[in-house]
């Protein structure tokens, strides 16, 4: 498996460097970054299949984890690294996602010199990515992060009812010059 991910990531870094001004990676910055999209999907399994499992929709089949670059306006996502989960896995698994995480920047061509990528990546996940551990292990390499949730739909409405007090005040600290 390490000879095939070293072989993607080179193929991948040979074609970014072709496409020029056109790679996703092209002019990335804090203000501008790559976004990298972290989700698990449902896959059927019609038979016994190994490491097959009931899924949470009563279904039967794997639960994999994908990561995929942003192509933005001018394309769809490209796969940087999958984790082959049972049907069964965990959706809110903070060590499956640091994992894909992990195995997605290790694709990035920016990446082979062992430099760290910082806010330069935006790692965009859904609520299944909303645990303390896999937003501290973001935090502790400067990574951004997006991560999306439903609301209720009278979500503004219990907002409004919450007393003013209730709310932590931000204290200014001074420091000495």
């Amino acid at each position: 498996m390490t000879a095939l991910d070293i072989a993607r990531a080179t193929a991948r870094a040979a074609a970014w460097k072709l496409a020029g001004d056109h790679a996703p990676d092209h002019d990335i910055s804090p203000d501008n970054p790559l976004i990298i999209d972290l989700d698990a999907i449902l896959v059927t399994a019609h038979s016994d299949k190994q490491n097959a499992a009931p899924t949470f929709k009563r279904g039967y089949g794997f639960h994999p984890l994908c990561s995929f670059a942003d192509h933005g306006t001018q394309g769809t996502g490209e796969p940087l690294a999958i984790m082959l989960r049972p049907g069964n896995a965990g959706s809110s698994t903070a060590a499956d996602h640091i994992a894909v995480t992990r195995d997605a920047l290790r694709q990035l061509p920016f990446t082979a010199k062992g430099g760290r990528v910082g806010r330069k990546v935006l790692i965009r996940t859904d609520a299944a990515g909303g645990t303390h551990e896999f937003v501290e292990w973001l935090h502790a390499r400067k990574l951004g992060y997006s991560l999306g949730f439903t609301l209720p739909d009278d979500a503004v409405e219990r907002l409004a009812r919450i007393p003013a007090h209730a709310w932590p005040r931000l204290r200014r600290r001074t420091h000495p010059t």
